[in-house]
């Protein structure tokens, strides 16, 4: 039965299974379809178009007569592997581009991969399938390996489909735009979001430690406090069984009393605290006028390296923003 045009179906994976022509493209298409007609016939697969987009929309907002040609396939995979082929030699794709349209494979193959793995042996939980000869298993001839059909259908390797997935899935707007455009590097865009993302775990792990720490000392505050009223509370000559005492806690160094140290432990803090010193003092003096912080993107050769640097520092900023609101809350006793 010869399909009719409005029993067409315009299907997305379809529709965008390649970048849309651009506005310049579109242009010029519409133009000469307007002055010599649709030339080239539309492809269709049970009532699904799968090629011919642009020009079906353009005919039929300007009410132009156009052919259909009727395809058959196996399955939704060959068809869009065909519409695949049929399109990629019109276009001058760049390999992020080539994988990108690859990744829209992806369900279909794994779709695919699934009902093969299921029909492999028949269906185990029904009775038949005691029996061969009730219940024979279909026939396989290898189970599919997702990452390497979609390596062969866009012509990239699979680490190049590996890394443009994780890019798509992780990088920002902006590295994929540049990823997109050949502006990056397919490695450097993912050497930049595996840092960027890195670095945004990183910070939410120290935040969730630094909040963490803010709860237990606000508890630990509160308890003191309600230890101390109860104090106050007791007549004179009462005393508190140490069995009804909060435990002490063992902190840095194996030290529980900070009150009676022993030499070692005495060293120990000091050596401690000079290390914190020198470091926020080097910090401290650092020279920002702009000489001294061109010199230092001088010696970073890439964005790569621009990238690591910038992880660091707000690394280095979230340390020091917990150790500044440590320190807020310190009072010691002036000494004369």
């Amino acid at each position: 039965m010869k399909i009719k045009f409005n029993d067409i179906k315009v299907n997305s994976e379809f529709k965008h299974l390649l970048p849309p022509l651009g506005e310049e493209q579109k242009v010029e298409l519409e133009k000469d379809i307007i002055k010599n007609g649709c030339l080239n016939p539309l492809m269709v697969w049970q009532n699904i178009l799968i090629d011919g987009h642009h020009r079906y929309e353009i005919c039929t907002r300007n009410n132009i007569p156009f052919d259909l040609t009727e395809m058959e396939f196996k399955d939704k995979l060959e068809a869009m592997e065909w519409a695949w082929s049929n399109q990629k030699n019109r276009r001058n794709l760049n390999k992020y581009e080539l994988a990108e349209i690859a990744l829209k494979f992806k369900p279909v193959i794994e779709a695919k991969a699934k009902e093969n793995l299921s029909l492999v042996g028949g269906d185990k939980k029904s009775e038949n399938a005691k029996s061969p000869l009730m219940n024979p298993p279909k026939v396989i001839e290898k189970p599919i390996n997702t990452r390497k059909e979609l390596s062969q259908i866009s012509g990239v390797s699979e680490d190049t489909i590996y890394k443009v997935e994780v890019i798509k899935e992780q990088g920002t707007e902006e590295i994929k735009k540049q990823a997109a455009a050949g502006e990056l590097t397919i490695n450097n865009a993912y050497v930049l979001t595996r840092s960027a993302t890195e670095a945004k775990k990183k910070n939410e792990e120290l935040e969730n430690e630094y909040q963490e720490e803010a709860e237990r000392e606000k508890i630990e505050l509160e308890e003191k406090q309600k230890q101390e009223e109860l104090q106050q509370s007791l007549p004179g000559n009462a005393v508190v069984l140490e069995k009804f005492r909060k435990p002490k806690e063992t902190h840095i160094f194996g030290i529980d009393d900070f009150n009676n140290l022993t030499e070692k432990q005495s060293k120990d803090c000091l050596d401690h605290t000079k290390k914190y010193q020198n470091t926020i003092s080097k910090v401290a003096e650092l020279h920002i006028d702009n000489e001294s912080l061109m010199a230092w993107n001088c010696v970073l050769e890439n964005q790569t390296e621009v990238s690591l640097e910038l992880s660091t520092i707000q690394v280095a900023i979230q340390n020091l923003i917990a150790i500044q609101n440590y320190f807020k809350g310190v009072e010691k006793n002036e000494q004369i």
